[in-house]
């Protein structure tokens, strides 16, 4: 079973809940502290990490293509990045 605390994911805000899980991450509801919004915090499950070396990159990959982006059907990447060995993008 996967638990992160909110301080174990980033550093910038809080943890509210946990919003979905699949078979690559769990996304979390938060809120950024320092740009006082509310965020979806996507995070690789550790034991796709496990299974696939190369999940860490293709999340880096997914971000980037996210980011490229402008739409209204497309969330926008606020930020992305590795905090105590997890891999999230904040959205």
């Amino acid at each position: 079973v996967e638990r992160h605390e909110p301080s174990e994911i980033t550093d910038r805000g809080q943890i509210v809940g946990q919003i979905g899980r699949g078979a690559m991450g769990i996304v979390y509801a938060a809120y950024d502290d320092q740009l006082d919004r509310k965020v979806a915090v996507k995070v690789l499950r550790s034991d796709t990490l496990r299974r696939e070396p190369q999940a860490r990159e293709r999340l880096l990959r997914e971000a980037q293509a996210m980011a490229r982006l402008s739409h209204p059907n497309v969330v926008t990447v606020h930020e992305v990045g590795d905090h105590d060995g997890e891999v999230f993008i904040a959205m």
